[in-house]
């Protein structure tokens, strides 16, 4: 009751002078910074999404749902590409490791074809310089190599499309 009664005389005194309250402290959780490895964590699900087919909403809603911003995101992505690249024994990488260093110029460069802006720049920015240092191997063409040979299931053997269309013509005869 007495609570009451001051809250009553304090906003009474307030209108006289014409005081108003403070305002009540404004609710600015400052959102911690992620580390390096949680970075980490949440890029290399965007690769992987990115891979299997992720659209540009997809990875705009996937930013949106984890909370990260894109500059923070690509803030860290030029930290990661500059220890990545400025590794001691870079040149000297063997096979899987450079075909993991390919594979990950690939999806950098997928996600900067469907992701615009510093984050899209960055990602491309890195697999220019991966593919650059260690570029994929060139698809040899068909057409260098001869001619393709058609082949179908005869029976119970593998025969040429020549020889399928003798033998049918064959059967046909003894009927």
């Amino acid at each position: 009751m007495l609570d009451k009664i001051w809250q009553f005389l304090k906003r009474l005194f307030q209108r006289i002078f014409g005081m108003t309250p403070p305002p009540p402290p404004e609710n600015t959780a400052v959102r911690p910074t992620l580390s390096d490895a949680e970075y980490e964590a949440k890029f290399m699900e965007i690769l992987e999404g990115v891979n299997a087919g992720w659209s540009r909403g997809d990875v705009a809603g996937f930013l949106i749902a984890k909370r990260l911003k894109d500059g923070e995101l690509a803030a860290w992505l030029r930290r990661f590409g500059v220890r990545l690249l400025e590794g001691e024994n870079l040149d000297s990488l063997a096979g899987d490791a450079v075909a993991s260093l390919q594979e990950l110029a690939q999806r950098l460069v997928l996600l900067n074809r469907i992701r615009s802006g510093e984050l899209g720049d960055v990602a491309g920015q890195i697999a220019e310089e991966i593919l650059t240092r260690f570029p994929l191997p060139e698809i040899e063409n068909d057409a260098e190599k001869g001619s393709v040979i058609e082949a179908v299931f005869l029976g119970d053997g593998l025969g040429f499309s020549g020889e399928a269309n003798r033998n049918n013509s064959e059967e046909g005869d003894d009927s």
